[in-house]
């Protein structure tokens, strides 16, 4: 009876079957292995999920930065990093199917997001920059196009050269956002 709502052939009714079996498949929606539990921006459900932004602070030092906040002048690059793009969501249906089976492709291919990235020099804010992102688990890396974050130290350095510029750390998004919108030529717009 239920077939007579489906306006398509034997083949088409097989495929829905195959898909209906294919979801009733308990799933990860993406790599979520103990391995990479500790990892800098991989939370408890796994690597940062496809709609959340997450803003991240670097600055130079010995050790990763103690603010909870963006800092009120200094020096200091701020990687506002954003959503999926859409095609990149798309993506995630495929890596959600190949996760059933192995996921140690998908972390070594990692993923893209667009980033804008705010640099400051003596307290003085630079015009947003927007790059594209690729996060990995294997080997743990976070590459901002000139600059990469170790996934396990947090150390920040130069991608060309692997030369170490410092260390970087998550802030609370929703109170980082309200300071760039307020700071940045242009804000987040």
């Amino acid at each position: 009876m239920i077939w007579r709502a489906f306006s398509c052939g034997p083949a088409c009714r097989w495929l829905l079957v195959a898909a209906v079996l294919v979801m009733a498949v308990p799933g990860r929606a993406q790599v979520n292995i103990d391995t990479y539990r500790d990892y800098f921006l991989v939370g408890r459900f796994g690597e940062v999920c496809t709609m959340c932004e997450v803003v991240v602070l670097c600055r130079a030092g010995a050790a990763a930065p103690a603010e909870d906040a963006v800092p009120p002048g200094g020096d200091f690059t701020l990687y506002h990093i954003q959503t999926r793009t859409f095609w990149s969501q798309v993506s995630t249906i495929w890596e959600w199917f190949i996760s059933n089976f192995t996921a140690e492709d998908l972390a070594a291919r990692g993923h893209t997001r667009p980033v804008h990235v705010y640099r400051v020099a003596d307290g003085r804010w630079m015009a947003q920059e927007v790059i594209e992102a690729r996060l990995v688990l294997d080997p743990g890396v976070l590459e901002f196009g000139d600059h990469n974050i170790d996934r396990i130290s947090r150390a920040w350095s130069r991608a060309d050269t692997g030369a170490g510029v410092g260390y970087c750390s998550r802030l609370p998004l929703w109170d980082a956002l309200e300071t760039i919108e307020a700071k940045a030529p242009g804000g987040d717009r």
